[in-house]
């Protein structure tokens, strides 16, 4: 198996990324505009989903209006306005710490 990862990859290579693949609202800025994936597109990737769970809307919403159709974009407008709490899955019925 050793054999394998070697001639997949040899470490310390940096294997290029020929094409992004995604879904969209997972997907990074810099992902769509450079093509490379990196740590930090991977941790906005994950970013993306803890937003979803935590306002249980999906990451793209097609029948939002435009300013709400992306969740990451969506949630950033309402925390540079401070209404935040806005953003909370309605279904959690106002259960939750505001603090957390």
């Amino acid at each position: 198996m050793k054999a394998m990862n070697k001639w997949l990859c040899e470490h310390g290579d940096n294997p290029g990324t020929t094409r992004v693949v995604g879904t969209l609202g997972y997907l990074a800025p810099e992902l769509l505009r450079t093509g490379k994936a990196s740590t930090s597109s991977d941790v906005f990737a994950f970013g993306a989903f803890l937003l979803e769970v935590a306002c249980g809307r999906r990451p793209i919403e097609p029948k939002a209006l435009q300013e709400d159709l992306v969740l990451v974009d969506w949630v950033w407008e309402r925390y540079k306005e401070g209404r935040i709490l806005e953003v909370v899955d309605p279904k959690l019925n106002g259960n939750f710490d505001e603090s957390e």
